[in-house]
């Protein structure tokens, strides 16, 4: 591959573009097109984080990816954009191989401003103090430090230490571009990359889409024929071979063209694995049918719960003089009635007493007193249902081989009910009372800050209690900036901004929805409008807001 990216662009037979317009007659080379910007894969939301934090934000900033992924574009479109309002300058990285020359290059920018024979340490430092004073003018210190990975981590951290000991809303903003390992050499690695005082943005490489979407503007103005130059084919070759990387890209994009790129190499299939599939399918298929009968079985050998009959139990009726009650015996306990007032003396046909006359619980029978086959009186002792208690019955003078029942001793008089006490007051009403008085008390006036769009905003001590993360879009210190960008995307009512402080200023956070994890935040872009997508948010907890 190696041998291939140098010999794409040779000056063989003419070179690679002489070629290109003989077989396809472009007017140019499509690849070494510098313009128009490409705005996808995140791109503008780059450069637009970067306008903004570079005019008003208080952070180091960090433009991160892969060899060829279009950082070095990116500054340089920044610079084009943003000269008029910023003053760019940028710091050589082959220069800076110690601190003394790092002082030495910003003594250089401040024009001898500063005293030059202090240590360097020092002039760093100084150098940073005195750049707040052309922010106050209206012109805010802007340092770029491309492929800054190849800077000594001394050097690197000194510069990001002398810009955080200053004010840092008004000093010269660093913005480091390099690769990954720029995280690790600054020494601000932890959860997602971010650190205080430090925002990271990331490059991503390309994909399949993208690259027909950089390639097609390009392809058109030279004249060629897109659906010739970008076919399926060729166009999954140049993705492939490029890797997403716009380096690459412009090496491989020609010699795809010119089918002069190797084709990718057959994948070698095992003969034993191979001939495997037809007994695999079969263990595969069986496993399908014992799981499906056993299934089955489970469903046909589910028991029944059957409701089990009741026994029936023969009973029996004590009579006697010795034993005024009436015992009903069963198989498990004793079941005595207690006859009512005006009882009867037992006769062959001995009357046995109304179910209300009966209560559960009466005193055993005598142990020689003749016993009566229950079934022939009755046929089941029905349970005692509250009912008035009836008149006694007059005692018959009909006679009896039995001895007379006695008389029972006369009922007390029924004792008159209390009076209903008044309930007290119910909890839930008691609570009512309480949320009422708590409601009145901390019914105070509101703050004094009024927000310009109150449907959208949210108090910051509300977004602090949440848990979980969320998807930061913009922030500043300015809250038109943030309204600017809410109306311009009123379609996405989940959008809010809140109000905390930077710096002893007021500044306002647009950031959107409330996830779990940080992987559920950057799942969800994908439901959002297309603009919102392209834009590469801040996922944060809610806590740090």
């Amino acid at each position: 591959m190696n041998a291939m990216d140098e010999g794409l662009n040779g000056l063989d037979a003419g070179g690679l573009f002489p070629r290109l317009q003989s077989r396809y007659g472009l007017r140019s080379d499509p690849t070494a097109m510098e313009t128009p910007f490409f705005p996808d894969a995140q791109r503008q939301h780059a450069l637009e984080t970067l306008r903004h934090l570079c005019g008003f934000g208080d952070l180091a900033l960090l433009l991160t990816g892969a060899k060829g992924a279009g950082k070095t574009r990116i500054l340089a479109e920044l610079v084009r954009s943003e000269s008029a309002r910023l003053a760019f300058h940028r710091l050589p990285t082959a220069s800076l191989t110690s601190a003394q020359a790092l002082s030495r290059e910003l003594l250089a920018i401040a024009h001898h401003a500063l005293a030059g024979n202090g240590a360097p340490r020092d002039t760093v430092h100084g150098f940073f103090r005195w750049s707040e004073t052309a922010t106050r003018k209206g012109q805010r210190l802007v340092l770029l430090v491309d492929d800054a990975d190849r800077l000594p981590e001394d050097v690197l951290r000194l510069l990001l230490n002398a810009f955080r000991s200053a004010d840092s809303a008004k000093a010269a903003v660093p913005v480091f571009a390099g690769s990954d390992q720029l995280v690790q050499a600054l020494g601000v690695a932890g959860d997602g990359g971010d650190a205080p005082g430090v925002y990271q943005i990331h490059l991503r490489p390309l994909t399949r889409e993208e690259v027909r979407a950089y390639l097609e503007p390009r392809v058109r103005q030279a004249g060629g024929k897109v659906e010739e130059l970008l076919s399926g084919r060729n166009l999954s070759r140049i993705h492939e071979l490029s890797q997403g990387s716009f380096g690459r890209l412009k090496r491989v994009t020609p010699a795809v063209w010119l089918d002069l790129a190797s084709p990718p190499p057959a994948r070698r299939r095992l003969p034993a694995l191979y001939g495997l599939r037809w007994p695999a399918l079969a263990l595969v298929l069986l496993a399908v049918s014992w799981w499906f009968v056993s299934r089955q079985y489970d469903t046909v050998a589910t028991p029944v719960e059957v409701a089990e009959e009741p026994v029936r139990e023969r009973k029996t009726i004590s009579l006697g003089p010795d034993n005024p009650d009436v015992l009903v015996s069963t198989g498990e306990g004793a079941l005595s009635a207690t006859s009512g007032r005006g009882q009867q003396p037992a006769q062959e046909n001995a009357r046995v007493p109304a179910p209300s006359d009966r209560a559960v619980g009466g005193p055993s029978a005598s142990a020689d007193a003749p016993t009566v086959p229950a079934d022939e009186l009755l046929e089941r002792a029905p349970q005692p249902e509250p009912e008035p208690k009836p008149e006694p019955d007059p005692e018959p003078k009909t006679e009896s081989t039995l001895e007379p029942l006695p008389e029972p001793e006369p009922e007390p008089e029924p004792e008159p009910e209390p009076k209903a006490e008044p309930e007290p007051a119910s909890q839930a009403e008691q609570g009512s009372e309480v949320d009422a008085g708590t409601e009145a008390a901390t019914n105070e006036p509101a703050a004094a800050f009024q927000p310009a769009l109150a449907d959208r905003f949210e108090p910051l001590a509300a977004v602090r209690r949440r848990d979980g993360f969320t998807a930061q879009y913009i922030a500043g210190y300015e809250e038109a900036t943030v309204v600017s960008f809410l109306r311009q995307h009123a379609s996405v009512p989940g959008l809010r901004y809140t109000r905390t402080e930077r710096g002893g200023r007021p500044w306002f956070v647009v950031f959107y929805g409330n996830y779990d994890t940080r992987d559920q935040a950057r799942a969800d872009r994908a439901s959002l409008p297309r603009e919102l997508r392209q834009l590469e948010p801040w996922i944060r907890p809610l806590a740090n807001m």
